[in-house]
Order: C-alpha cells, then structure tokens, then sequence
C-alpha cells in the first residue's frame, strides 16, 4: 500500500496540559509590548498616501482653475 495521500499531523510545541509559571510570565512580557515595526509601517504608508494626495491636488488639480 503507498502512503500517497496521507499526511503525517505533527504535535503541537507547547502541550496544553503543562502549566508552567516561567512560559506564563515570558508571554505576558511579549504580550505587553508594543509592536513597533507594525506602527512604523502604517506610519510610512500614510505618509506616501497624503504625499501623493497632497502632490495630485496641488499639481494637477490648482493648475487646471476652477470648474466652470
């Protein structure tokens, strides 16, 4: 018979059943911080969005007048 077909299910890292205080108090200190890599990234984006927003309005749109 070939195995084509069946997957292998793998175990899990870190087992339910184990509490251990030294794993709880390290995920909250993980837990706690600030993702800083994720704001500094939003942060970017915006900052080209409202470039290229601001650039748009102020070199195409003022320079053809008024609608009218």
């Amino acid at each position: 018979m070939s195995d084509i077909g069946h997957r292998r299910i793998s175990r899990p890292l870190v087992r339910d059943d184990e509490d251990s205080p030294v794993a709880d108090a390290e995920l909250e200190r993980v837990l706690e911080e600030v993702p800083r890599g994720t704001f500094a990234l939003v942060g970017a984006a915006m900052l080209l969005l409202l470039a290229g927003y601001f650039y748009v309005y102020l070199f195409v749109f003022l320079p053809r007048g008024m609608v009218g």
